[in-house]
């Protein structure tokens, strides 16, 4: 493989969910060791179309192609024959968390090495001990080691979502797609989740494509931006190009308030 193979290449992206068309023909190229926010209001499409690279979301018949890393994820709205080998490359961070709550937090960060062993040791957990001290290590790297022993459904939310991450990382994932990962966290629990994705992305040089509400938060940690509304994409720049009027133009009048209050972009 290439060292210019886009880390995701979507082309002429077309989703419907009965009479509504949420992508309309959309196109993208992340480039490897990238940062992207994906934005935009409510109903846009950017989750959908972070769930359609990802394999999550079949698109429609008259698609084109998305591929992780070169391999192909589907075509014309039909899943590839590889698409297992493709999402291996990705952890994917959902909002809410999708940790298995009864287990502890240790156990959860196990689960990244499962696509790498046999299905029977998974079975019957026998993980190697390269995989265990791989997990601890996560768990340190994301700095929630000391929890380990806990149950997951008895952790803070940004703890939570800090052990979706150090999954990543033992599962190997050479980018990580963030689908709203701080939407339901407190604003220090945001800003420390925020700041891990940001330094896993500078330290490690893990992709990151992260869908975002909150402006400040992709003006402060991401490079590039990419808009939607309405189902297409009406900006992709740095986010040094997200002015004032740009942002209403992508979320209407009614964001000017907030502008107001929050200070006007540079």
């Amino acid at each position: 493989m290439s060292e210019t193979t886009p880390a995701l290449l979507a082309e002429n992206i077309n989703v419907t969910f009965g009479t509504t068309q949420a992508l309309k023909g959309v196109s993208l190229t992340v480039a490897p060791g990238e940062i992207v926010a994906l934005i935009g209001p409510s109903g846009s499409g950017k989750s959908t179309l972070l769930r359609v690279s990802a394999g999550l979301q079949t698109a429609d018949s008259s698609s084109g192609v998305t591929r992780l890393f070169g391999d192909r994820v589907q075509e014309a709205g039909k899943l590839s024959r590889g698409v297992r080998r493709a999402r291996a490359q990705i952890g994917f961070i959902f909002q809410q968390f999708n940790l298995v709550k009864r287990i502890s937090l240790y156990s959860n960060v196990l689960i990244g090495a499962l696509g790498r062993m046999p299905t029977w040791k998974g079975v019957i957990g026998r993980f190697a001990s390269a995989d265990r001290k791989k997990a601890m290590d996560a768990l340190e790297r994301v700095g929630i080691a000391q929890y380990a022993g806990n149950r997951a459904a008895n952790l803070s939310g940004g703890q939570q979502q800090r052990g979706a991450i150090a999954r990543a990382l033992v599962q190997g994932a050479r980018a990580i797609f963030a689908d709203e990962p701080i939407a339901s966290l407190d604003p220090v629990s945001a800003r420390n989740v925020m700041r891990l994705l940001a330094e896993l992305n500078e330290q490690d040089g893990i992709t990151v494509v992260v869908t975002l509400h909150q402006v400040d938060y992709a003006l402060k940690y991401c490079k590039r931006a990419v808009a939607l509304k309405d189902g297409e994409i009406i900006y992709d720049g740095p986010t040094g190009g997200l002015t004032r009027e740009r942002l209403i133009e992508i979320y209407g009048d009614e964001y000017i308030g907030v502008l107001d209050e929050e200070g006007e972009p540079a």
